[in-house]
């Protein structure tokens, strides 16, 4: 598997990122995205969403799927086979190898050779360069500015009248106090927690047909899975060892979802599922 050390990312932002810690020194056309230890590969979700693309997971592929608007490709965890679909006419690539297959190396994120950034951006010349030092640098061609879909706001009010909709907030486990409250896309609200040991990030969005409708950003295959009654909603969750890292529910035609880094117990996602009702 191809070694990169240090990750550098470029991509124009209009607004700082408040993101999970991911990789050292991740910025888009000269701004920070995030800051996080490098790994392998560039992390696919935070650089996707910066550049304005979205990554979703149906409930089923062992991965994610990423569009751009103008082709999209689903990757698969482990699998070193790409292949990019046109999302405007009737047309695929052939199947290609990076060197790497698409992998968790921390929980909730996957990781993808930067070089799929440069075959999803067209392969233009300089859309992706790696430095001596390990370092990436992603770029749209022709220094087109690419607006950040990620939106910090001050107060919850602001959140839910940039989203459009209402949507409860639970109460974090104590000891966790509000760090974020952002939009992603103007659609999807997102708050976040932390305490000394963890993050939790909460999430909602319109729609709700079950657990296909997982909005959680977390394609990790979990050793452990499940589902448990929440004050008469089912909850899908996935996790380890006895740990929820993350819970899908539905109700009142929303979808929500909580992620917790280092995990969290099935009470405690049980009350604050139950403060959703």
């Amino acid at each position: 598997m191809k070694r990169v050390s240090a990750i550098l990312l470029s991509l124009a932002l209009s607004a700082s990122l408040c993101l999970p810690t991911l990789a050292a020194g991740i910025s888009v056309d000269g701004k920070t995205v995030s800051d996080a230890e490098a790994v392998t590969m560039v992390p696919l979700r935070s650089v996707s969403e910066a550049l304005g693309w979205t990554v979703t997971w149906d409930g089923s592929l062992p991965g994610a799927r990423v569009e751009t608007g103008q082709v999209h490709i689903d990757l698969t965890l482990g699998k070193d086979t790409y292949q990019t679909v046109s999302s405007t006419a009737i047309g695929m690539s052939a199947p290609f190898s990076l060197g790497a297959a698409p992998t968790m190396l921390e929980p909730g994120t996957i990781y993808v050779p930067a070089e799929l950034f440069q075959v999803l951006l067209g392969n233009r010349e300089g859309t992706v360069s790696i430095g001596d030092d390990g370092s990436v640098s992603i770029s749209q061609s022709g220094g087109t500015q690419v607006i950040s879909p990620l939106h910090q706001h001050e107060t919850l009010a602001e959140l839910r009248s940039t989203v459009g909709f209402d949507f409860p907030v639970p109460d974090a486990p104590a000891g966790f106090q509000v760090t974020c409250y952002q939009d992603i896309a103007g659609t999807m609200a997102e708050v976040r927690w932390s305490d000394d040991v963890q993050e939790i990030c909460y999430r909602v969005s319109r729609g709700g047909d079950g657990i296909s409708s997982d909005n959680s950003g977390d394609y990790t295959v979990y050793a452990e899975s499940g589902t448990l009654d929440a004050g008469g909603t089912t909850v899908h969750w996935r996790g380890q060892d006895g740990r929820i890292r993350v819970a899908v529910w539905t109700g009142n035609n929303l979808i929500f979802s909580i992620r917790a880094a280092e995990g969290l117990t099935q009470t405690q996602v049980a009350q604050m599922v139950q403060e959703t009702l």
